[in-house]
């Protein structure tokens, strides 16, 4: 089982209602919230309870769109090739591994000290020395990992578009849109 889960600040989607394209660009050009994967049962990226209140949910801010940019340039990558690492936005440290058999993903989570510039790596030796986490040895389907993402792309653009339909012209959702274009 895998699942993308995502949450929108109130806050935010109610700036977001009224504002102009050109302030967006200026001041946004990201979507804040919640956001976590979770891969058989077992989440990567804690998640706040639904009773948390808003201030309380703002420790647990994501930048939502870069971590669906990142699933996305996994997706294609992983159809060209068997593996992928992608470095956690918030910290250096924290990894999400993919490596493709098949129709298989298998999913592991890893804590690695050594400092890596880029956020998506294809060089499976860099990971062989770091600590296994959370997520391990976790398998899931191509078709799970391929038809959440394609899922919950299209529904974050479907909520973007009816919270202010200017702001989906926005550049910063030209990767996101580009991805739910091709696949449907």
């Amino acid at each position: 089982m895998f699942e993308i889960k995502y949450e929108i600040f109130e806050d935010h989607i109610s700036r977001l209602r009224v504002i102009d394209i050109q302030t967006f660009n200026k001041d946004y050009d990201q979507i804040y919230g919640c956001f976590t994967l979770i891969v058989n049962g077992i989440e990567y990226l804690q998640f706040p309870s639904p009773e948390m209140r808003l201030e309380t949910k703002h420790i647990f801010s994501e930048v939502i769109l870069t971590h669906f940019e990142f699933l996305i340039e996994a997706y294609f990558e992983l159809i060209i090739g068997d593996y992928i690492a992608l470095k956690y936005i918030e910290n250096p440290w924290t990894w999400l591994e993919f490596i493709r058999n098949g129709n298989s993903l298998i999913v592991n989570e890893y804590h690695h000290d050594k400092f890596c510039q880029q956020a998506l790596i294809t060089d499976r030796e860099f990971l062989v020395n770091a600590d296994n986490r959370g997520i391990v040895n976790q398998t899931i389907t191509w078709d799970e990992f391929e038809n959440e993402l394609v899922r919950k792309t299209k529904e974050l653009l479907s909520v973007i578009e009816q919270t202010n339909h200017n702001i989906i012209q926005a550049p910063c959702f030209s990767k996101i849109k580009d991805f739910s274009n091709r696949l449907s």
